[in-house]
């Protein structure tokens, strides 16, 4: 049941004394349900409104649609990346516990709900809603040992790819269903903090997505892959292997070589950590970023990639499987070398 005296009190602690509220909260062991409806819920409903609201006053309105939109991905958004801190915490020996990890968001995004309040505010609006983004950035990187458990060695690669991770899952969610912004708490929309000043070059990573979902391709009626199309294939794949390994040692550097204190991170600790990620970006997304930037169809790639994999299961289906199986055949070796898995 909602308790506007409890979400008053989690907001109050979360901003004066976190340490203490994170070490409260945990040892009550809320549920998830419990944790939005005494915090997550009210905390970005309240927020939106009133900034909402605010951009109104300031002359730079939203409209109702924009505010129940935000609200919207908002929710989701923390949803996901609550699954995505928890899940990956269990892969880095900590503990898979939805509800902490939901919680420990929840706890971390409220610098970042009232940033965006003043966000529209002429002059100093945008500096301190970026200020009190990346001290809830700051806040989460703290809170992760002691909700979800992850050994302080591991610290740093989980809490980079579960930022990372939630990033590129937020976003395909807004671009596949075309929904403007995703959290303010997560990843913030343009009347908030920008991106791709935070994280080098994800908004390009993610404006690519979009350019590339954009993408349409019309198959032959005989459903065949051309020789052509597998040639243009494998040197995609030969590209995006080199390109990958390329990204991947530039984010290891920036991850681990530049941070010596792990235990307390600092606001510029989390913008080295920060510049890593569109390396890392680049690298978790650079098959795509190799199709487009050589001018080829995203769509006509995908659809290679699906009738191989079609043709490695059933591989005399018909006339079609036959043809493509048999070119998955021929190029089985050179498409392990660079990496591709049916």
């Amino acid at each position: 049941m909602f308790n506007i005296n409890k979400t008053l009190s989690l907001i109050k602690g979360g901003l004066l004394s976190p340490q203490e509220t994170w070490k409260n909260y945990l040892e009550e062991k809320h549920s998830w349900k419990e944790t939005a409806m005494f915090l997550t819920l009210p905390l970005i409903v309240v927020s939106t409104i009133l900034s909402g609201a605010f951009a109104y006053i300031f002359d730079v309105p939203r409209g109702l649609g924009a505010i129940i939109i935000q609200i919207i991905t908002s929710l989701i958004g923390i949803g996901i990346a609550s699954f995505i801190f928890s899940y990956l915490a269990g892969m880095f020996e900590g503990k898979h516990t939805f509800s902490k990890g939901f919680a420990a968001l929840s706890l971390a995004a409220i610098p970042g709900s009232i940033g965006s309040l003043v966000s529209t505010l002429p002059m100093v609006g945008m500096i301190i809603s970026l200020g009190l983004s990346i001290l809830g950035l700051v806040y989460l990187y703290k809170i992760i040992p002691s909700y979800l458990l992850v050994p302080q060695g591991k610290r740093v690669i989980h809490f980079i790819l579960s930022l990372l991770s939630t990033i590129l899952l937020v976003g395909g969610f807004s671009v596949l269903f075309g929904l403007g912004g995703a959290s303010a708490h997560i990843s913030s929309d343009k009347t908030n903090s920008t991106p791709s000043s935070m994280f080098g070059d994800i908004g390009r990573q993610l404006e690519l997505m979009e350019n590339a979902n954009n993408d349409n391709y019309t198959p032959p009626d005989n459903r065949k892959v051309s020789q052509t199309q597998i040639e243009a294939f494998l040197a995609i794949l030969k590209k995006t292997n080199a390109y990958k390994k390329t990204h991947a040692e530039s984010m290891q550097v920036s991850m681990e070589g530049q941070i010596k204190d792990k235990e307390n991170v600092s606001i510029s600790d989390l913008m080295t950590m920060a510049s890593g990620m569109g390396s890392a970006m680049s690298a978790v997304n650079a098959e795509m970023e190799v199709v487009k930037s050589a001018g080829k169809n995203w769509a006509e790639h995908t659809w290679i990639k699906e009738q191989l994999r079609i043709a490695s299961i059933h591989k005399d289906l018909n006339d079609a499987v036959k043809h493509n199986y048999a070119l998955y055949k021929k190029h089985a070796e050179a498409l392990t070398l660079y990496g591709y898995i049916p």
